[in-house]
């Protein structure tokens, strides 16, 4: 097993992420989304991390905003002694596919860090549960941001679905933003592909 600490190993991982800075004021940008085998023209508003408006018809507008929110949620800065560091964990397992770091949280989450970066991140909520693969990062300055990763859903032992990221992000007054996501997701229902895409960023106050 490793001679650092579980606790010490993923602080190190985190630390590489690229996250927005305390008090960033979000921004808008211009929306192109492909949705319902087509592409609409919009726009995007996002007032801080978590509070993202899409100005598309209802019908449109709920998974770009869905998905923005999260993109910006995953890239707030939070200490790492108030998120997963608040929670016991340890070294369970390593690999060629790295180190796994099992923590006591709610989730029952367990991650797996390799060349100082989280690869595999598994979460364990009641009904389905989920595995997040990421094959590849994009450098921000020197920290660094996903590019494309495949989520895993399942409930129990029974597959649900499987959907495949590619984020892109721009650089903007020294601020890495979302520059465009597309999700590729099989399921029972067949094979779905959305995706949008963000142009002539601008910041807020």
């Amino acid at each position: 097993m490793t001679a650092i600490s579980a606790y010490e190993l993923l602080q190190a991982a985190r630390a590489r992420a690229y996250t927005l800075p305390e008090g960033f004021g979000g921004f808008e940008a211009e929306l192109h989304l492909f949705q319902e085998g087509g592409w609409h023209q919009g726009r995007v508003q996002a007032d801080g991390p978590r509070a993202v408006a899409v100005a598309l018809p209802e019908p449109l507008r709920a998974w770009p905003e869905r998905e923005l929110a999260s993109m910006l949620a995953h890239r707030s800065p939070r200490p790492f002694e108030e998120s997963e560091g608040r929670y016991p964990m340890r070294v369970v397992q390593e690999s060629p596919l790295g180190v796994a770091i099992a923590l006591e949280d709610p989730l029952r989450s367990v991650l797996w860090v390799r060349d100082g970066r989280v690869v595999l991140v598994e979460r364990n909520p009641e009904g389905v549960s989920f595995r997040i693969h990421v094959q590849s990062h994009l450098p921000a300055g020197e920290r660094y941001l996903p590019h494309h990763f495949t989520v895993v859903y399942r409930r129990g032992e029974v597959l649900e679905a499987v959907e495949n990221y590619t984020d892109t992000y721009t650089e903007v007054e020294g601020l890495w933003l979302p520059q465009g996501r597309a999700v590729l997701r099989q399921d029972r229902e067949g094979l779905s592909y959305r995706a949008f895409r963000l142009a002539n960023h601008r910041l807020l106050p």
